[in-house]
């Protein structure tokens, strides 16, 4: 019984440390007003308040063109805490 607490505590502990050196490969790059920065995107801030596509209320909303399909695809910012 104490073997198998012990085999699960270090499984635990090995899928925690994996996680966490994987995370950061998902985390987005942000500019100041919380638009997506990659490196397949062209980013314009656009200052639109009352848009539809302003779902969190502050005005902005990011316009993407995409490199690789050729079209652009509007959406709102996140918001920076």
């Amino acid at each position: 019984m104490r073997r198998i607490v012990m085999l699960l505590a270090v499984v635990a502990l090995m899928v925690g440390m994996l996680a966490m050196s994987v995370a950061p490969a998902f985390a987005l790059t942000l500019d100041a007003r919380g638009c997506r920065l990659a490196d397949n995107l062209y980013t314009q801030d656009i200052y639109s308040p009352g848009s539809y596509r302003d779902h969190n209320g502050d005005g902005w909303v990011c316009s993407y063109y995409n490199f690789n399909n050729d079209k652009w695809r509007d959406a709102d910012n996140h918001l920076l805490r």
